[in-house]
């Protein structure tokens, strides 16, 4: 027959135990919430960014000078990270550095039809260069 004490110290061992297995549960789960709500962060960051520069290239392309620019000022990083932003002729697309980071993509409302876009642009001046010179618009 086991002793009382025998008995008393294997219920605070399990006890122990049980309190470490919820500890380890809830840091995974918070872990996992802070995942995503840091990836869904970056997401919308990047949209906002890229909506940001887009409504100041069609701000651009709607001045009637033959050679304008704007200066935009921009975040250098978005989530700890360098982003690029890419304009050409199919859109305008931002990309987490380094690659297979998260992305966001926007065509250009068909200013392509009239407009020849080009240039790129890492934000890691946290500005960016928006030219016209007439019928081109670059980024730098």
């Amino acid at each position: 027959m086991k002793s009382k004490g025998q008995i008393l110290a294997f219920e605070q061992v399990m006890l122990f135990g049980l309190g470490v297995a919820i500890l380890i549960v809830s840091f995974s789960l918070f872990m996992l919430y802070q995942n995503y709500y840091i990836s869904e962060t970056t997401q919308d960051q990047l949209t906002q960014v890229k909506e940001y520069v887009l409504s100041n290239i069609i701000r651009l392309c709607e001045k009637n000078e033959f050679n304008s620019s704007l200066v935009l000022s921009v975040p250098e990083r978005i989530g700890n990270n360098f982003y690029r932003i890419s304009l050409s002729n199919t859109g305008l697309n931002l990309t987490l550095e380094p690659e297979g980071g998260a992305a966001d993509f926007s065509k250009l409302y068909g200013l392509n039809e009239t407009f020849d876009f080009n240039g790129m642009v890492i934000s890691d001046s946290g500005k960016i260069v928006i030219y016209k010179t007439g019928n081109s618009i670059i980024i730098q």
